[in-house]
């Protein structure tokens, strides 16, 4: 690993790492206008407080400048994940381009945007769910004037979930095999989880497996 670039480096996690759930980031520009970007470097981190963490990326790749999406998190400390699902995956890379700032997202799109429940910061209407999120504490790790090193690990706090009731089977809990989540897998693929794609399996404790087979002789 030693002897890559930092863009191969990154390209053989990404291509091993998957697939990885996508969070479609609603951010408020200073205008008011509503930013739009996918992030995969993206997981759940605690159920209590109820983090998540995503990384950004310090920089833009075509220029030095800072990502439109860390410049609006840094000044408001709030943001909303949209999940990625079938019904806007064919505009992810659209929206995932460096636009100049001003270009909006939603437009390129044709995306709606939905007030949130808590946050200043709208929801995505063509999402199936909205998790709300506050900064709870950013880490910067790595290089921050090179590309595919500085990046902000942003731990933030779900205040807020919202979903919709087709992706419910029953109050409070989801069904994941309406969600029609998309991943993404190493570049320029992705994956859907389709009600066909998932298997189940049931977990036993080994507390349970014990009352149920007895003690080993």
């Amino acid at each position: 690993m030693s002897e890559l670039a930092p863009a191969k480096k990154q390209g053989l996690l990404s291509q091993l790492v998957v697939p990885r759930p996508i969070a479609m980031i609603t951010t408020l520009d200073p205008d008011g206008g509503v930013n739009v970007a996918p992030y995969s470097y993206y997981m759940p981190v605690s159920g209590e407080p109820p983090l998540i963490a995503v990384t950004i990326g310090a920089q833009r790749q075509d220029t030095p400048e800072p990502k439109d999406t860390w410049l609006n998190i840094e000044r408001t400390g709030e943001f909303v994940v949209n999940v990625t699902t079938v019904e806007i995956a064919e505009h992810i890379e659209a929206v995932a381009r460096e636009y100049p700032r001003g270009v909006s997202e939603m437009d390129v799109a044709g995306w709606r945007p939905v007030p949130s429940q808590v946050l200043d910061t709208p929801s995505l209407a063509d999402s199936p769910a909205h998790l709300e999120c506050r900064v709870h504490e950013v880490i910067d790790r790595g290089d921050h004037t090179t590309c595919f090193s500085g990046v902000h690990i942003v731990l933030a706090e779900v205040v807020c979930v919202t979903t919709d009731d087709a992706i419910m089977s029953a109050p409070g809990r989801i069904d994941p095999t309406r969600v029609r989540a998309v991943g993404r897998m190493g570049f320029p693929w992705f994956a859907t989880a389709h009600a066909e794609s998932l298997f189940h399996q049931d977990r036993v404790s080994y507390a349970d497996l014990h009352r149920a087979v007895g003690p080993a002789d």
